[in-house]
């Protein structure tokens, strides 16, 4: 597996970050594809209740999506301080990823239901969500289990095996989509069992991979007992705890926007479907940039490299603002044949391309922001990008898309999006020039170094 604590700085991270971001893509892709199979066969209410339902699956996901990233750094910090077979930290992922799954399978079917009335959606867009939401969340513990193999394999540097199962989990998902909700006619729970199924069958071909190389781990290289496990435990919530605050925010905050775009119609609520969408293709070529720079930073972190940590984050921003201004030019070339390829609703495609004809120019505050989220979060300074969340969705985006939206109607959303944007770049520049000494050791590394002493960290 890649020891990211040696080589070439630039060359380490592309080489993580380059093929998680073509699999990201290519399920981003399937996003869409399942988006086009939704609104073609299922037409608008089908498509307007995947984005109802949207924000209530990310509420649901929030909190192990933030434990799996933690256990995805500490397993960086691991490997950097020669402990990469340490089972220990891979048990507490297990178990974090069973129990989490079973408390949200049971939060589905009461929380539904009041959480898609305070969004203002009903009729049949509420009642298609509320099946698509029950339908996957009865298949989560598939989609977690191939969360937290590709964590592990990520905080490893290992990114060609994640990459292969979620190239293998996207490939299937979108021939699952189109075969459930087309020919078989199971409408919009069939987009949902698609991505349980395909789920299942690449979380399965990870965890047989993992377990045998386990059992190949030659014998007393580390002790494992349920305390051991148990302070693994406690580790990965200690870190991921303002991770999974982080994503948990951002699902409310979507939850929110959906009530503020539902009175401007149907057609509208269409339009952030099918935004959303194109928002995580465009923005996954980013954040698994900020991914690469996480465990760069934790595994250098962890072997005591201060000095290579920076030229990593120096590197990795400039390589970010070539690719930005590349993504937001093909964007606004685009605009047209993007916003026509999801729906046959002029309402639709119109507030579609408004979308990106506001927004795309901006499109760096956002990017900048994220990669530079990658090194707070592999040093585990993870309170940064948190903060930076509230700041900027709770505090100015929401207020000023209800304020700005009530006077210009749609377009002062989108114009909300980009002030959001552009404050929580502000931020995060601010804290990283306040940046301080982090502690020198991980205490709950045993063996090899783990000071930060000048990587930077915020207090």
């Amino acid at each position: 597996m890649p020891d990211l604590t040696r080589g070439p700085v630039l060359t380490g991270i592309v080489g993580i970050a380059a093929p998680l971001a073509l699999a990201n893509l290519l399920q981003q892709g399937y996003l869409l594809v399942d988006s086009a199979v939704v609104g073609r066969y299922v037409g608008v209410s089908g498509l307007a209740a995947m984005g109802a339902a949207q924000p209530l699956y990310a509420i649901l996901t929030s909190l192990f999506t933030g434990v799996s990233s933690a256990f995805s750094v500490r397993l960086g910090h691991l490997a950097g301080a020669g402990r990469r077979d340490d089972p220990s930290a891979l048990r507490a992922l297990a178990v974090c990823t069973v129990v989490w799954s079973a408390v949200c399978a049971a939060a589905a079917v009461p929380a539904t239901a009041p959480l898609l009335a305070l969004t203002g959606v009903t009729g049949e867009v509420a009642a298609q969500a509320r099946t698509f939401v029950v339908t996957l969340c009865s298949g989560m513990v598939a989609v977690y289990a191939l969360g937290a193999v590709c964590a592990v394999l990520t905080g490893r540097g290992d990114a060609r095996r994640a990459t292969g199962l979620m190239i293998a989990a996207s490939v299937l998902n979108a021939v699952f989509a189109w075969l459930f909700v087309g020919p078989w006619g199971l409408g919009i729970a069939g987009a949902a069992l698609a991505v349980s199924a395909a789920s299942a069958l690449a979380a399965a071909a990870g965890l047989a991979r993992l377990v045998r190389e386990q059992r190949r781990r030659p014998p007393g290289t580390a002790v494992v007992t349920a305390g051991t496990v148990r302070a693994e435990v406690r580790r990965g919530l200690r870190i991921g705890a303002p991770m999974a605050t982080q994503y948990l925010l951002i699902g409310v905050g979507v939850l929110v926007l959906v009530r503020i775009i539902t009175p401007f119609g149907d057609e509208a609520l269409a339009a952030l479907t099918v935004v959303s969408r194109l928002e995580l293709l465009t923005s996954a070529l980013f954040l698994n940039l900020s991914g690469a720079l996480m465990v760069f930073t934790a595994q250098n972190s962890g072997a005591g490299r201060a000095a290579r940590i920076r030229e990593g984050v120096r590197r990795t921003v400039w390589l970010g603002i070539a690719l930005t201004a590349v993504v937001s030019l093909l964007l606004l070339a685009g605009r047209g044949p993007i916003a026509a390829l999801f729906s046959g609703s002029a309402g639709t495609r119109l507030v579609t391309e408004r979308y990106i004809l506001i927004t795309a120019p901006f499109f760096l505050c956002y990017t900048l922001t994220v990669v530079l989220h990658g090194w707070f979060n592999g040093i585990a300074r993870t309170v940064v990008p948190l903060v930076c969340t509230v700041l900027s969705l709770g505090v100015v985006r929401l207020p000023l898309s209800y304020g700005l939206g009530h006077a210009w109607g749609v377009d002062g959303v989108m114009w909300a999006t980009v002030i959001g944007w552009a404050v929580g770049l502000g931020y995060t520049l601010l804290a990283g020039r306040r940046t301080g000494r982090p502690p020198e050791r991980d205490p709950g590394a045993q063996t090899g170094p783990m000071a930060f002493s000048e990587s930077g960290g915020d207090r």
